[in-house]
Formats: C-alpha cells, structure tokens, sequence
C-alpha cells in the first residue's frame, strides 16, 4: 500500500536526514558554474545577497535552538541510528505554533543554501525536493506518535498545524529555557552553514573572477565558527559544563 511504501521510505530518510540534504551542494555549485557575474555585476550587491541568506540560516537555527531549549528530555534530538525516539509528547512553545518546528528550522536552512545559487529554478526545485523528502519523514514519525501516544496525538494534531505556524494557539513553554541543552544539540546547524557558504562563495569567485580568492569576511566567520564548534564539541566529549546540573521546572 502507498501509506506503507511512504513509511518505509521515511525511515530510510529519518536515519540519515542530517546527511541527505547534502546532496544538493555539488548541484549547487554546478549552477554557480553557470555564473559569468555577480548579482546586478555588482560584487557589493552579490554580498548582500550572500549575507541575507546567512541571516535566513540563522532564523532556521533560532527556530531550532529555542524549540531544543524548550523542549522536554527525550522528545527532540539528533537520534538517527536507534530509529524513533519518544518518552513524551511536546505540546506547548514552539511546538503549539507548528508540530514540526525542527524541521520547519532545517527547511528554512536548506533554502537559504539553494537561494545563496542565485538561481530561482535550482531554488525551486531543490525547495520541491525537500518537501517531498520531509513529507515522508514526517509522515513515518507521525504514525509512530499516533501508535504510542493515540488520542494524545491526534488531538494536539487537529488543532496545531504541521509545518507553517500560526500564533493563534501558542502555548508558554513548560519548561524554563536550557541554553545547555540548546549548545548541546545546535551549534552543529550554524557551524555547516557557515562552511558551505564559505565553500559556495569560494567556487562562486573562481568561476566569475577566473581566480581562488577566499573573501575576508566569509574567511573570519568560518575561522570563528569552526573554533566554536571544537570547543563546544570539547565540552559537550569530554567534560561536564553542558550537561543539565539542575532539574529543569515545570512553570
């Protein structure tokens, strides 16, 4: 049957959805090839386009970073290998304005990067891509909440839209905010971000200037951020500074 075709696909793609979307980068780079000058042949006009496309990578991490922070252990996460994972079902902040926040958050990243391209049909399709990806995850998740939670999940299904928020029903969070748990989970999405643009830009110069020129700005956010990155990925190996020290409350 096609549910179950779709749910067997979505489980392939939920065990390696931090990876597949990767896949778009060389098709991306073929499209900058394609380029013979910047964005209105203007190179400041090209990097305020660059930079507007960092800024929406950014709203697609906050999203993910305050629904992590804010969410209840065990029900939002990185797990890919162990398959679904749920010891509870989070109803309130991010997760009463849409059911899918982190993969609202991971939508808006991915079309940033199509968009850094310059190139509306490449955005277009790859944008149509990841729907059809995501509608299958989402689909395969939400069939294993109903399984576990039921009425509990259909419930808060009816009255909370899937991807695209609305504010009508928003919910506080019950939970006070773990800026630890937000660093644990979500300085991976800003730290890839900000490399692949790196390496777009990077490509995007050799085929408009004819020559390998780093620029200064995109060089100092990639030096900053892989610093970052294997100090926070230090602390979150090998030592305990964030990890929760103290249950989180209830509001």
């Amino acid at each position: 049957m096609l549910h179950e075709e779709m749910r067997r696909q979505g489980t392939f793609l939920f065990r390696y959805r931090s990876y597949l979307p990767l896949l778009l980068v060389p098709f991306g780079v073929w499209q900058l090839s394609r380029q013979t000058a910047y964005v209105g042949n203007s190179e400041f006009v090209d990097r305020l386009w660059d930079f507007s496309c960092l800024g929406l990578a950014l709203v697609g991490s906050l999203i993910r970073f305050l629904s992590v922070g804010y969410a209840q252990s065990g029900t939002s996460g990185r797990n890919t290998s162990a398959g679904q994972i749920a010891d509870g079902l989070n109803q309130k902040g991010m997760y009463s304005l849409c059911r899918h926040p982190l993969y609202l958050g991971n939508l808006i990243i991915y079309s940033s990067v199509l968009l850094f391209t310059k190139s509306g049909w490449f955005a277009a399709a790859g944008s149509l891509a990841l729907f059809l990806y995501y509608e299958r995850i989402i689909a395969t998740e939400e069939a294993y909440l109903i399984e576990k939670f039921g009425n509990g999940f259909t419930d808060w299904a009816s009255r909370t839209p899937c991807l695209i928020p609305s504010c009508k029903n928003w919910v506080k969070p019950g939970l006070s905010f773990s800026m630890k748990a937000g660093l644990r989970s979500e300085f991976y999405s800003v730290v890839a971000a900000v490399v692949t643009f790196f390496i777009l830009d990077l490509f995007e110069r050799y085929f408009v200037e004819g020559v390998v020129r780093a620029d200064t700005t995109w060089t100092i956010l990639l030096v900053f951020s892989l610093a970052t990155f294997f100090v926070l990925r230090h602390l979150r190996k090998h030592t305990n500074l964030l990890n929760e020290t103290a249950a989180r409350f209830e509001h």
